[in-house]
């Protein structure tokens, strides 16, 4: 899998993460965005033995706490009342580009 297909995965896979954690009335704390990142990095790099693999299971590793961070963002900016957008369209736009449906300032 190339790293093209792996990030569009990702961005499926946790849009899906949070839709559902939204639904479930999960909520993204603090804490969210460095300790289970963190749980799954060690979990697929020692736990599973990744670091035997070299640059592969390191890659797997990063990816996997980075699957789990990503998912916590956009939790986090569900909270938040972002507006909804494609993924598409997500994308494409610079960071830092956020909208608000119902608020005049970012905060948070």
């Amino acid at each position: 899998m190339t790293l093209g297909e792996r990030f569009a995965a990702l961005n499926a896979v946790t849009s899906d993460t949070a839709e559902t954690w939204a639904v479930q009335g999960r909520t993204a704390k603090t804490w969210h965005f460095l300790g289970p990142p963190l749980r799954a990095f060690m979990g697929a790099y020692v736990g599973q033995g990744g670091w035997r693999r070299g640059v592969d299971g390191l890659t797997d590793a990063v990816f996997d706490a980075y699957t789990v961070f990503v998912a916590y963002a956009k939790l986090w900016e569900r909270q938040q009342g972002f507006a909804a957008e494609s993924d598409e369209a997500a994308v494409s736009r610079p960071c830092g580009n956020r909208t608000r449906e119902n608020a005049s300032h970012r905060g948070g």
